[in-house]
C-alpha cells in the first residue's frame, strides 16, 4: 500500500535540567524541528508520521499535535 510521504515543521518544547539563578536566565524558546516521514493518521486534531513502512509493520512513529505544527509539505516519490 502506498502511502503519503510528508515534510512536517513544528515548535517542539525545551527544558533545562539543573539549577540556573534568576537574575542570569536568558530567554529559552521552542525549538523549531523538522521530520520526513510516511503519513499515518492525518487526524484533526494530530498527525502522525513514520520513518519506515513495511507491509505489516512501520518503524519509528512520531505524533505531532495540530496546534505545534507550523507547515506541512507533501512530498512526491
Amino acid at each position: 500500500m502506498k502511502r503519503e510521504i510528508v515534510l512536517i515543521e513544528w515548535a517542539d518544547s525545551k527544558g533545562m535540567q539543573r539549577w540556573e539563578e534568576l537574575d542570569g536566565i536568558e530567554p529559552m524558546p521552542p525549538e523549531t524541528c523538522i521530520a520526513v516521514g510516511f503519513l499515518l493518521d492525518d487526524a484533526p486534531e494530530y498527525k502522525t508520521i513514520a520513518l519506515s513502512v513495511g507491509i505489516t509493520q512501520v518503524l519509528g512513529r512520531t505524533t505531532i499535535p495540530i496546534g505545534a505544527i507550523k507547515r506541512i509539505k507533501r512530498l512526491r516519490y
